[in-house]
């Protein structure tokens, strides 16, 4: 599969995942962080029974998103630490293009 295939199947099974946990959890549909939680803890036992985060411990984590806009904040914007390999920014450029595709698409 391409990059666009992939992050499309990507999109598609979170999509699929997130319905499912705002559907049965009440606490999922007013809560971001838990709701992650069980969208990770969710394909974590996909792939491993043993592994399971309680979620008094990753509610205490920073939100996924935050970690990666400071990342973007301090990359892009105070240009500092930046990607020291050049494949880095082309796939963050060529990420950045198709997500804004695939959300014209859902």
């Amino acid at each position: 599969m391409g990059d666009t295939e992939n992050t499309v199947q990507e999109f598609k099974t979170t999509k699929q995942l997130v319905e499912h946990y705002l559907a049965i959890s009440d606490r999922a549909k007013n809560d971001d962080k838990f709701l992650t939680w069980a969208v990770f803890n969710h394909i974590a036992q996909k792939y491993n029974k043993n592994v399971f985060i309680p979620f008094e411990l990753f509610e205490k984590f920073p939100a996924f998103e935050t970690v990666k806009r400071m990342r973007a904040l301090i990359q892009n914007k105070e240009k500092k630490f930046c990607p020291t390999e050049f494949k880095v920014i082309e796939r963050r450029q060529k990420r950045r293009k198709v997500i804004e595709h695939i959300t014209t698409l859902i």
